[in-house]
């Protein structure tokens, strides 16, 4: 991909917006109690699909300063352990309250660093949610690793309790930007932990990079990318820095150095899609890329890719249950959000409580927006006729007429076709991809200029 967009229009769409893996967005859920997630369960329970779970754990020995995750840092690896006993407790509140509905399609650890736990403390947590839940003969069972701190009798141990897909992270291999970021990690322990998994049977390896972090530059994220390439990785995740020193105050140290503007962040992820499109990676949605024959590019050619708090999926479960601390589930037309402090969820499940403190249960309206942006950033396309019938609806021309005419400029500008009642994303418009989505967001619409910064900048 030729990056041909005037700098002058970079800047102007570096503007703050969503990535869109809800929808409402957080920001607009309210502070709720563990009665509406029972309620979801109790409405979920009457479903035969299987579920999504998620497991969030927090730890890590190190913070890297980029980091937006919830994260708790730690040198003790013990300290899992009564963290594991919440939960297990949470687990005997959730499994039951959704009936006989245990299947497993997909499950995901994440963080933190779930290697932070021992090989011990890893079969226990994999032993309590396999007690509770049945997996599918297919369930994709995937978890985020540090290379730098994975150890190989680790991988053994997940691998042998089906673990089939694991994600890496890298961010950047040049040494400088590492520095500055506090993640130093060398392309030697990212490939030998690639070919250990490979060996073992771990049929899908992804790899994440990011881009926007200081220090980087064309030809340095370019020699990134080409050590990565020749690791060859299943599927990359190549996300833009988001910084929010408002949110995660140890940001705020990144600012001392020179953070790319949009113009330079734009040209790093289009280096990003030229190099791995001719190493034979096809883009996916927003910041995914993926081999031709993975399973998300055929995804997203049926129509059938999804995206969740995880990103994008090829499991389009209809409900996915969050458990540990910080964890967002969505279950039921319900968002529902864990205690954000291990303290907090530690002591609401001890005391025999869910953990739940946030939460908003979807509207109808905002069914219907939510379907039409995850159209865009899912197929990259809207189709109101389509979207009418899967909603029982023949008004959506009307009904979202002053959005259409909101996408005209995008269109003026070749970021999309319109055609009638279809709205087509061109391959520059990729990466205004969450700036067509925002067109259908009513909430950004009502939003006051005094309400103070919610999201990163797009660009």
């Amino acid at each position: 991909m030729t990056l041909a967009v005037d700098a002058t229009v970079l800047q102007r769409m570096a503007v703050p917006g969503p990535r869109y893996t809800s929808y409402p967005t957080a920001p607009e859920w309210d502070d709720v109690d563990e009665t509406l997630a029972f309620d979801a369960y109790r409405r979920a329970s009457a479903s035969a699909e299987p579920l999504c779970l998620y497991v969030h754990l927090p730890f890590c020995s190190r913070l890297c300063l980029y980091c937006g995750c919830t994260v708790e840092i730690s040198g003790k690896q013990s300290r899992a352990d009564a963290y594991l006993d919440a939960v297990e407790r949470e687990i005997a509140l959730v499994a039951p309250a959704l009936g006989d509905r245990r299947d497993i399609a997909q499950l995901h650890w994440g963080g933190g660093t779930p290697t932070f736990l021992s090989v011990a403390q890893l079969q226990r947590l994999h032993g309590m949610i396999a007690a509770a839940f049945r997996f599918t003969p297919d369930a994709e069972q995937s978890i985020e690793v540090d290379p730098h701190v994975t150890s190989e009798d680790q991988i053994d141990a997940l691998f042998a309790l089906g673990v089939n897909r694991v994600s890496m992270g890298v961010q950047d291999l040049d040494p400088a930007v590492q520095t500055m970021v506090r993640r130093e990690q060398t392309a030697a322990e990212t490939d030998a932990l690639v070919g250990w998994c490979r060996a073992r049977g771990v049929q899908g390896l992804n790899i994440d990079l990011m881009y926007g972090l200081p220090g980087q530059s064309l030809k340095g994220f370019g020699a990134t990318l080409d050590q990565i390439v020749d690791i060859g990785p299943d599927r990359l995740a190549v996300f833009g820095y988001a910084h929010v020193p408002w949110l995660k105050p140890a940001q705020k140290a990144l600012e001392k150095y020179d953070l790319p503007s949009a113009t330079a962040r734009a040209e790093l992820f289009a280096l990003a899609i030229e190099t791995l499109g001719a190493a034979g990676y096809e883009v996916i949605g927003l910041d995914h890329f993926a081999k031709a024959d993975d399973e998300l590019a055929r995804a997203l050619h049926a129509g059938e890719l999804h995206r969740n708090f995880m990103g994008y999926a090829t499991q389009p479960t209809e409900d996915m249950v969050g458990l540990g601390m910080s964890a967002i589930g969505e279950v039921a037309g319900t968002f529902l959000q864990n205690a954000r402090d291990t303290a907090t969820y530690e002591a609401r499940l001890a005391e025999g409580h869910l953990p739940t403190i946030r939460g908003l249960r979807r509207s109808d309206e905002d069914e219907l927006r939510r379907a039409a942006i995850l159209d865009v950033m899912c197929r990259m396309e809207l189709d109101l006729d389509a979207l009418g019938a899967r909603f029982g609806r023949s008004d959506l021309a009307t009904h979202f007429a002053q959005e259409w005419s909101a996408l005209a400029p995008f269109a003026e500008q070749g970021f999309c076709t319109i055609d009638g009642r279809v709205m087509r994303v061109t391959e520059t418009g990729r990466l205004f991809l969450r700036h067509m989505a925002m067109v259908f967001d009513e909430y950004l619409a009502a939003k006051k200029p005094d309400d103070g910064p919610r999201f990163s900048k797009t660009i």
